[in-house]
């Protein structure tokens, strides 16, 4: 069996950086055959080139785009926890670096904001190559961040006065309608 890596991919609470970290583990016959080690690959950094980039499916004016990025500053912010191996990699990468590396496509508008301080809500796919002399394999993780949606309905459903009698209840039912809309798109795949 070759490689299958797995990745954890999700954004900090904030929504400011995007967090990606291996959580393949190591071979085990019975358990994980598809882990590093033993039949697999061994992921030592000295034997493998390891290459990391994004692409993100956006809008912008109304048009969509399909934008291709290497990761901005990968060898300055990723940690191995071992020094020879990319076992267990993570990474964190600012909202900031990831629009910066967009707005320098030349394909995209310059209208289009370079400085964001939150990712975009939309798809990514994470794009892993690792190669060897004897070895090529790509692996392609797709990840929904709708993180800035979560925290817009969080916000909407701890704002609702359930407490008064009186009161016009269109913000319950908007508050409602948005959480039932944000699990509709969560469930999607």
């Amino acid at each position: 069996m070759a490689l299958d890596l797995k990745l954890s991919i999700g954004t900090t609470e904030d929504c400011k950086s995007l967090v990606i970290q291996d959580v393949t583990g190591v071979y085990n016959e019975d358990i994980n055959p598809g882990g590093w080690g033993d039949f697999n690959i061994s992921g030592n950094r000295g034997d493998y080139n390891f290459q990391i980039y994004l692409r993100i499916y956006h809008m912008i004016e109304e048009e969509q785009y399909t934008t291709s990025i290497n990761l901005p500053n990968f060898e300055n912010l990723v940690n191995y926890p071992a020094e020879d191996s990319y076992r267990g990699f993570k990474v964190s990468i600012p909202a900031y670096d990831i629009s910066t590396e967009i707005a320098n496509v030349s394909e995209i508008p310059e209208s289009y904001d370079p400085m964001q301080e939150v990712l975009e809500d939309t798809l990514y796919e994470i794009v892993v190559n690792i190669n060897s002399v004897e070895y090529n394999q790509e692996f392609i993780i797709p990840f929904k961040n709708l993180c800035n949606a979560t925290l817009a309905v969080e916000k909407m459903l701890g704002t609702i006065n359930l407490g008064c009698k009186d009161c016009d209840d269109s913000d319950v039912e908007n508050a409602l309608l948005a959480k039932s809309l944000l699990e509709t798109l969560k469930s999607m795949n």
